[in-house]
């Protein structure tokens, strides 16, 4: 549970709120086990982030996908993010679905934008606001009165899919969403034109190196395309749709094993990103790079890219029958492993 998902519960912790018995929103949804007083079926959890919809589920909440029907909540919860632009989409989405009357919480680590969050509150007609700081996190909550509903459509106009550098299609909330990595790009450069079988991109996002590897390798009889961000999935689908080769896209995690990962790919192509949220953690590349292993036949080849100071060349060395350092340069370096 991260400090701000804890703090988001102090208000009923603490007595000053009590939960409603009918309908609960919330966005953003990780899994706490202060979720544990409410039942599953009046609460509708919103994660687009495969690890944290996976231990909802096993705490018995069902991930709601669906569109969210204007005044249908009595209240709502927000976690918020240090990007600005994703957290007015979700606290909008959250005040627009609230009854006139409902109760929205909405809390924030410190340095992923708490400070900002009374003002964005107040900025939609919120009044009467509450506040706490805890756990190095705050927590603002207010009653639904009126809205300026200018403010709730503009904010909710963000969160729609747009067209970005590259001609790609892309949207708010997704790693990197609004450019093109530089990481990512180098190892388009550096990708071969003679990739054949059945290959895959973990950790594709919005499918900048799923449509570069299909566009230099006309013999690959499929890609599969995998990301945590279920948001990313459907944008890489939409991004090589022109490409005639078979596709198919995955919400997975790829720091856990997965029984039919394991020796069916020919090669795979990677980016691997080492964060979680906003921490770096470059365990999260290592299981990328052993989920690789695994998912590769014998003699199949792993192309990645990875940031000069992150140690992964000893776990490809461990894991991999050979490793060739293909590209040194801009800070990146971009490996073949075959297996």
């Amino acid at each position: 549970m991260t400090p701000a998902c804890e703090t988001l519960f102090y208000p009923f912790t603490s007595g000053q709120l009590s939960a409603p018995a009918d309908t609960l929103l919330f966005m953003n949804a990780i899994p706490s086990s202060d979720l544990d007083g409410f039942s599953g079926s009046q609460l509708s959890p919103v994660q687009w982030f495969k690890p944290y919809a996976d231990a909802l589920e096993k705490r018995g909440f069902s991930i709601y996908s669906g569109d969210i029907a204007s005044g249908s909540c009595d209240l709502a919860l927000v976690i918020g993010t240090k990007s600005r632009l994703e957290s007015e989409i979700y606290i909008a989405r959250a005040a627009d679905a609230l009854k006139v009357g409902g109760t929205l919480v909405v809390a924030a680590g410190n340095k992923e934008g708490a400070g900002r969050l009374k003002k964005m509150l107040l900025a939609l007609g919120f009044d009467g606001i509450a506040e706490a700081s805890k756990n190095k996190a705050r927590v603002c909550w207010a009653r639904k009165d009126a809205l300026a509903q200018d403010v709730v459509n503009e904010w909710l106009a963000q969160d729609s899919e747009r067209e970005i550098e590259g001609g790609f299609l892309s949207r708010p909330g997704v790693y990197g969403w609004d450019k093109i990595d530089k990481g990512s790009a180098i190892l388009a450069e550096e990708l071969p034109s003679d990739l054949k079988g059945h290959g895959a991109d973990f950790g594709c996002g919005y499918g900048y190196l799923s449509r570069a590897v299909l566009a230099k390798n006309k013999k690959a009889k499929s890609l599969e395309f995998i990301d945590a961000d279920a948001r990313a999935v459907a944008l890489c689908e939409k991004n090589i749709a022109d490409f005639e080769v078979k596709t198919q896209g995955r919400w997975l995690d790829l720091t856990v094993q997965h029984a039919d990962l394991s020796n069916c790919y020919d090669w795979i192509v990677m980016n691997p990103p080492f964060h979680e949220g906003k921490k770096t953690d470059s365990d999260i590349g290592i299981a990328f790079i052993k989920s690789a292993h695994r998912a590769l036949r014998r003699k199949g080849a792993l192309w990645m890219v990875a940031n000069n100071q992150l140690p992964y060349e000893r776990v490809l060395h461990d894991e991999f029958w050979s490793i060739e350092t293909v590209y040194t340069g801009g800070g990146y370096k971009v490996f073949k492993a075959v297996k």
